[in-house]
């Protein structure tokens, strides 16, 4: 989550999100972990912290932006809070893994590290992951031209360097999805870069509709790559 969102654009965010989270989860975690406290740092309208809910009894998700939230799906075995990681709302010793979809870039910091240890148990695991969907040849086919992000957003963002976390793995990868037209362009209105780019073209009215009958007229299936970045670590206190 490398930009800002306003309610359209997450309302967009909510509607599709691609089982990228799913797919990176099944190759961090075994089929048959189990774990009973679960904690989504930076959890957005909650699609990460649902992908966490299937190997935990209970999940907690934290964000900072009440219009993401607003958009969580409920489920009896997920909670959500407004919250960030240098004061996370949850008791010493309670955690059992904790996961950042691509919120750790922002949320990184030693009072972060400090707050993991005291909300954690010993040898509680912790999933730093991301993800770049490869967008611009689509963009391109819609007739908007898009410049290369200047930002310095590190979707590989990881925990090196703390000693209090135990590395176990660090990867990257790659992933093809297929999607429908209606599917990519919720992926492509989610971003509100994109967005703006693509109502500047077409307006704001119908802009939707009208994305989504252009890339029908090329297919009704599309291919899309994504990168994939995780690293996991274990709780260790001295």
């Amino acid at each position: 989550m490398s930009e800002e969102y306003n309610s359209e654009v997450s309302t967009h965010y909510a509607a599709y999100r691609p089982p990228i989270h799913r797919q990176i989860l099944a190759k961090v975690l075994p089929s048959d972990n189990v774990f009973p406290a679960g904690l989504d740092i930076g959890c957005g309208t909650g699609v990460s912290t649902q992908a966490l809910s299937d190997y935990c009894q209970q999940v907690v998700g934290i964000d900072p932006s009440e219009a993401m939230l607003a958009q969580a799906t409920p489920c009896a075995s997920i909670s959500y809070k407004l919250g960030d990681g240098e004061s996370i709302p949850q008791h010493n010793d309670s955690i059992d893994i904790v996961t950042f979809a691509g919120s750790l870039y922002y949320a990184k910091s030693d009072l972060l590290v400090q707050e993991l240890l005291r909300v954690c148990r010993q040898n509680a695991l912790v999933v730093a992951y991301d993800f770049a969907v490869q967008l611009s040849g689509f963009m391109q086919q819609l007739g908007v031209n898009t410049s290369a992000d200047s930002s310095q957003y590190n979707h590989a963002e990881n925990f090196t360097g703390f000693s209090q976390l135990h590395e176990v793995k660090v990867h990257q990868g790659q992933l093809c999805l297929s999607v429908s037209s209606e599917q990519l362009a919720h992926v492509l209105f989610s971003s509100l870069r994109r967005y703006k780019a693509l109502t500047e073209i077409f307006g704001v009215e119908n802009t939707f509709t009208v994305v989504v009958n252009l890339l029908n007229q090329t297919s009704a299936e599309h291919k899309i790559m994504v990168d994939i970045y995780y690293s996991t670590y274990q709780i260790c206190r001295v």
